[in-house]
């Protein structure tokens, strides 16, 4: 019986270590992801925080057990000292992150924000004093069961400010909870409430004042031990969950989906790789077989199967978060598997005039849907696909374009330009002659063939071949080979322009779903959103607007990006609307000019010094509308380089932007405060009193 206790203890304490790992591994992923999807969101950052303190906590921890297993004690009391980075700061963490939940809902105060600060830095002298002195923990090192510290004088006092500063703010988060108005808010307040005092009470150094249990059997405290750590492992990854919304400029779907493709991506299959690893040095005794090597064979299965697993069970999992939406991305993912690119369209033709010319024994085929004079051959709006023998087939038409659009206007056995077989019309290669047979058009030493709509009400395009005769002389094989493969290549250019013309829809709509996307990630606040959620230009985000002005400046002499501009709803534009007659468009232009103009430097202008460098690249580029390569050559520097610099100018040019709409708004609330009169007699809307409230 006792073996098999010892065995248990054994497997309970491998598994501790792996759960710790784990959290480890969780709470350094979360941080990566609120770098990278959240890192605007006040609330997003107070909860790295705490997963700092969490790390520093858990890595002490893990550490001074492997020190410990070494017979180290030097070693295993430093690293027990070292967590106190984690243990001292949690208070102070939790208190910010309570503080930033509170300010989110609208409820600021000062003096909570000075309790924060005085936490801080109160958490530092506490790590600081158990660190180097015996205040907080006494020197030594008990190993009775588990390696822990010694309690010192001031470890109760410690104690008092600890439990005082967790309850203090999970307070706050009921208080923010009750506070949320909207329901999908309060639901997510909620998974933050109830997992939020997880940190606080699972890191807290319980064994200093109590000791190891001696009175119950050392299998008991290891399980509450990996009871608590899994639970704190749980709470994390749900609190991850809830703040990965929070200042996120995404769909819900969006996130939800994201967010738990990087947790089985990320923290799962490296805590899965981690346990291998472990668990290899345990079956290295067993086998008698390198541990490292059945490590890295389990690693490497792990990773495999995960991504095999996350692209087997993809399309269901998207359609199960999404919920309600779930016909909708069930559409959406139809579209994405059916999708026929420029190239896959290209190889399809390609491999039909393969089998044309098999069938018909011809040297060279193409097929073209150049059919209209307006949009010449080369534009992306058209394609020409051809293929035979070296020398013939290049990829161009192998007939003039004009020559297709005329057939095209002709009706079978009807003569071109009036001439039709006659020996002038044979001897001028403008005028040549044209007839036909069944759905064959004859043009010099080619057969083209039109290809049709199902509906038979528009051409899409032409297919043409190097003639074997001088008339068609197919067999009934071949006709029926070659109306297979027309019909085949006809509908896939009908469902080509079809797909082309929802993917230039979606161009259109692309701008305005950016704009929707913002505006959501504006709103999504634990309280209800206020009429300055709303605002449509995101002037505290730089990153954004600086996007906003790059892309008017990019169309800075027409084009939608100007035209329809969020940038448009600036006061500083309407107020150069009225030297613009009313133009919207010419109004931005004219603010874009002298953003630009404020970047020029005074004194005689200069193509390579330094301070003429940003105006000189958005005259040139912007106001001239020359080239990168002229403008490059103009001032002396590599296109890489000017690119890079190109970037300074715009977000200097988005800062000058900002500042002259900050002054606008000024000059409008003085205008308002001192002139009262010259607004409208009618009464104020909700959203006027509401703008006047906030404007003081």
């Amino acid at each position: 019986m006792e073996t098999l206790v010892d065995a248990l203890l054994a497997a309970v304490q491998l598994l501790n270590r792996i759960i710790v790992a784990g959290i480890l591994i969780t709470a350094f992923a979360l941080i990566i992801y609120i770098g990278l999807y959240n890192r605007r969101s006040p609330i997003a950052r107070a909860y790295a925080g705490v997963l700092m303190c969490v790390l520093g906590t858990y890595l002490g921890d893990l550490l001074a057990q492997l020190s410990e297993l070494e017979s180290r004690a030097d070693g295993t009391e430093f690293w027990l000292r070292l967590q106190w980075l984690g243990i001292a700061n949690i208070p102070a963490a939790s208190l910010a992150m309570s503080d930033a939940l509170l300010r989110a809902t609208g409820e600021n105060s000062p003096l909570r924000r000075l309790a924060v600060q005085i936490s801080f830095v109160l958490s530092q002298l506490i790590f600081l004093a158990a660190l180097l002195t015996p205040f907080i923990a006494t020197p030594g090192v008990s190993n009775d069961g588990l390696v822990h510290l010694t309690p010192g004088p001031l470890f109760y006092p410690f104690t008092l400010y600890y439990f005082a500063a967790a309850a203090w703010a999970v307070y706050n988060v009921f208080e923010a909870r009750r506070r949320a108005l909207t329901a999908t808010s309060r639901r997510r307040m909620t998974y933050l409430a109830l997992a939020f005092a997880a940190p606080s009470l699972s890191m807290f150094p319980y064994l200093l004042p109590v000791g190891w249990p001696a009175a119950l059997p050392r299998l008991v405290p290891w399980v509450a031990i990996l009871a608590v750590n899994m639970g704190l492992g749980a709470a994390i990854t749900f609190m991850g969950y809830a703040v990965a919304y929070f200042g996120a400029s995404a769909p819900d779907r969006v996130i939800k989906r994201r967010m738990v493709k990087y947790l089985i991506r990320g923290p799962l299959t490296a805590a899965t790789v981690v346990g291998a690893l472990v668990l290899s040095t345990r079956i290295e005794r067993w086998l008698d077989v390198p541990g490292i090597f059945i490590g890295l064979i389990a690693a490497s299965a792990i990773i495999l199967m995960v991504q095999w697993f996350i692209d087997l069970v993809q399309p269901t999992l998207d359609r199960l978060l999404a919920g309600d939406d779930a016909e909708e991305v069930r559409r959406l993912q139809q579209f994405s598997a059916r999708l026929m690119t420029r190239s896959d369209l290209t190889q399809y033709l390609e491999n039909v005039l393969a089998a044309l010319c098999d069938l018909l024994r011809a040297r060279t085929a193409f097929i073209t849907t150049c059919l209209t004079s307006d949009a010449p051959c080369s534009s992306p709006a058209n394609i020409t696909v051809t293929i035979g023998a070296v020398g013939e087939a290049n990829g161009e038409l192998p007939v003039p374009p004009d020559a297709i659009r005329s057939a095209l206007t002709l009706k079978p056995s009807q003569p071109a330009n009036g001439h039709h077989g006659t020996p002038e019309a044979r001897q001028a290669p403008d005028r040549p002659t044209f007839s036909a047979e069944s759905d064959f058009l004859i043009w010099g030493p080619y057969w083209v063939i039109p290809l049709y709509t199902q509906d038979r009400q528009a051409v899409v395009g032409v297919m043409g071949l190097a003639a074997r005769a001088s008339e068609p002389d197919l067999n009934d094989e071949e006709r029926q080979g070659v109306a297979t493969l027309v019909r085949q290549a006809a509908r896939a250019l009908e469902d080509a322009d079809k797909q082309w013309r929802a993917f230039n829809a979606l161009e259109r709509l692309v701008p305005d779903a950016d704009d929707m996307q913002r505006r959501i990630a504006s709103t999504r606040n634990p309280a209800a959103p206020t009429i300055a959620d709303f605002e449509r230009i995101p002037l505290d985000n730089h990153d954004d607007f600086t996007q906003l002005v790059r892309d008017a400046l990019s169309q800075y002499w027409g084009g939608p990006k100007l035209a329809e501009s969020p940038l448009l709803n600036l006061r500083v534009v309407s107020e150069a609307m009225a030297l613009e007659n009313g133009n919207p468009t010419k109004a931005l232009r004219r603010v874009l000019a002298q953003a630009i103009e404020q970047l020029k430097p005074s004194g005689t202008r200069s193509f390579t010094a330094a301070e003429w460098m940003l105006y000189n690249i958005l005259e040139l580029k912007i106001m001239q509308n020359m080239k990168v390569r002229d403008v490059a050559r103009r001032l002396v520097m590599s296109e890489s380089d000017l690119y890079r610099k190109q970037r300074a100018a715009f977000e200097e040019v988005a800062r000058i932007i900002a500042e002259m709409e900050r002054e606008a708004r000024r000059r409008e609330r003085q205008q308002t405060f001192v002139n009262p009169t010259t607004q409208s007699s009618s009464p104020p809307t909700v959203v006027e009193k509401l703008e006047n409230v906030a404007n003081g």
